[in-house]
């Protein structure tokens, strides 16, 4: 009796002996891995960001400015946008761990960082309502003009919120999914080449340089989405050149699908009458009508409103990551529904009255220089600064 209970005590004590082995052993957990994105769904959200609310009306807001020249003024946009593209990949190789909010706590110590990170949420909150109301005046008055304003955005903000509950990687498949719209459109607006008139751009530089620079500040408005690359740019996987290759991409897709539909718009429509049109892309396939689509411009709208959802549920997930960066916080439902009551709030009080969108709108556009080139500018200057300061330090 008393040897067994000995033998037990030492197959206890003993994890090695065989017949304790399977019992004892415990197995290690593997490391928690977080599935990053692709750069294919890292191209497509850039695009799926950047290509939304103000699709509709760039060729007349370039026309407004610059005349038959809007389409150059739309290139040297594109081009000075390429530059600062690169600096916000500089920002994120600096640190390609961290992400955008937390790159500034870095650079500019916790709490300067903190603020300027709450600065940044309401400027993207901003950005939001702008979508929204944008949104909300063009069913109003292409499809549903009895229809409250309060409905449109309140429909618009719980679809976004749905899709927001999913993580990122969802996301990035459903935008990657959904590009297929993007084909669609340049479809429907390839059909309406064949009553062009080339003419009509010319002479090529006529009104001079003046109103072609002026037409570049309404064609970088276009491009302001262009911020997502940073904010996501820890949540890709691959190298910092890969990325910078997607990035470009991207931006390049974005110019040429930007060029097509200005260079249709300008050619179908003489100078005097694209003055005349502010949505000068519904004006034109309006006047087509296909056996089983009607109105080819509703068919239209049906599909810039899914590219509407994208952009704004865009915004809405930075502007929640940005809260739960501030607040080290992971209560990221919480923070979704809070973002969208905000939005959806001041959206409500604006509503349909234009003096207030109009004086919003120059709000947030003015904003976006700041917001979107400036300070990521000194962002990067800051960067350079404390790395000289660490190599004198670590040189002396």
């Amino acid at each position: 009796m008393s040897k067994k209970s000995n033998q037990t005590t030492s197959q206890i004590n003993n994890p090695e002996t065989p017949g304790s082995k399977k019992g004892l052993k415990t197995k290690q957990s593997p490391p928690e891995f977080k599935q990053k994105l692709s750069r294919r769904q890292y191209f497509f959200m850039i695009i799926q960001t950047q290509i939304g609310v103000g699709i509709l009306s760039m060729p007349y807001d370039l026309h407004k400015a610059a005349k038959q020249d809007g389409w150059i003024s739309l290139i040297i946009a594109a081009v000075l946008i390429q530059a600062v593209i690169f600096i916000l990949w500089l920002i994120g190789r600096s640190s390609p761990q961290d992400n955008f909010f937390k790159i500034m706590e870095n650079t500019m110590t916790k709490w300067v960082g903190k603020f300027f990170s709450l600065i940044y949420v309401v400027y993207f909150l901003s950005i939001g309502v702008l979508i929204l109301l944008l949104f909300g005046r063009m069913i109003s008055l292409w499809v549903l003009p009895s229809t409250p304003f309060w409905v449109l955005a309140f429909l618009m903000v719980l679809i976004c919120l749905y899709l927001n509950s999913a993580d990122l990687l969802v996301m990035g498949r459903l935008y990657t999914a959904l590009s297929f719209l993007l084909a669609m459109l340049l479809i429907l607006m390839i059909y309406s080449l064949k009553e062009i008139r080339l003419v009509y751009i010319l002479p090529i530089g006529h009104n001079g340089l003046g109103p072609i620079i002026k037409g570049s500040h309404e064609a970088i408005l276009s491009f302001f989405g262009f911020i997502v690359s940073l904010v996501l740019f820890s949540e890709v996987e691959g190298k910092p050149k890969d990325k910078l290759k997607t990035i470009f991409q991207a931006h390049w897709f974005v110019v040429c699908f930007y060029l097509f539909i200005v260079m249709v718009s300008f050619t179908f429509f003489s100078t005097n009458e694209v003055g005349l049109v502010p949505e000068p892309v519904l004006y034109m396939l309006k006047s087509y009508e296909f056996p089983i689509v009607a109105r080819v411009d509703l068919f239209f709208i049906s599909i810039w409103i899914v590219s509407v959802a994208t952009t704004f549920s865009t915004y809405l997930y930075m502007s929640s990551q940005g809260l739960l960066s501030i607040f080290h916080s992971n209560r990221k439902q919480l923070s979704r529904i809070l973002v969208s009551l905000i939005i959806f709030s001041f959206a409500f009080f604006i509503g349909y009255d234009m003096k207030k969108i109009e004086t919003f709108t120059t709000y947030v556009v003015n904003s976006g220089y700041f917001f979107s080139i400036g300070f990521p500018v000194l962002i990067y200057l800051c960067i350079k600064i404390r790395s000289l300061f660490k190599k004198k330090g670590g040189a002396s």
